[in-house]
């Protein structure tokens, strides 16, 4: 998903912890509520999420899509939405479901589990499906039972004019490394001097 986020990569770390901090751990009562517990209320009054629906336009409802700038959260929903094309770790579920679906279903708790997102390698053992699994710590330093989201991502590719460059900078490295191995042998060495 690098290609989507392209040279905005660098925020996704960013973007994935203001997720963690809307669906994370409530951290209290009156001016400290919030996390999940806040995200329990505003599914009953509004049901923000709901099966079927684009998790897209959820996020972009809760303005979960980045407040630097206008192209990062662009880019950032459109990754969102790109999960409908990725499968899941359920048969038959695609990405946007399958964390709709559990939305749902955890929100609609009498005690709701903190959400913890994150990314993995799509190159690696996961693959490139969204997978969602129960975890007794969300990040390793918190001893709270969790449901986890990992999203698979893969690094950005080359530009086509990069792709098309590295080739050509190989080959002139190559002629001029003959060229100069060429000269070197034409030159004749001088002994130093006997004194």
């Amino acid at each position: 998903m690098g290609r989507i986020m392209k040279e905005d990569d660098v925020f996704i770390p960013g973007l994935l912890d203001q997720l963690y901090l809307r669906f994370g751990p409530s951290q209290g009562p009156k001016e400290a509520h919030g996390g999940i517990a806040e995200m329990q209320e505003l599914q009953k009054e509004f049901q923000i999420f709901r099966r079927g629906r684009n998790l897209k336009d959820c996020f972009a409802l809760l303005n979960m899509g980045g407040l630097w700038n206008a192209r990062v959260k662009n880019r950032w929903l459109a990754l969102i939405d790109d999960l409908k094309s990725y499968e899941s770790d359920v048969p038959g579920e695609n990405g946007n479901d399958r964390i709709m679906n559990m939305l749902v279903e955890n929100l609609g708790r009498s005690e709701p589990l903190p959400v913890f997102f994150q990314a993995h390698d799509s190159r690696g053992p996961d693959g490139k499906r969204v997978i969602v699994r129960m975890s007794n710590t969300g990040p390793f330093f918190m001893e709270q039972e969790h449901v986890i989201v990992s999203l698979p991502m893969r690094p950005k590719t080359a530009s086509p004019t990069a792709r098309q460059a590295a080739p050509a900078a190989r080959s002139a490295r190559k002629t001029a490394s003959k060229t100069a191995a060429k000269k070197a042998a034409k030159t004749p060495r001088k002994t130093p001097r006997g004194r």
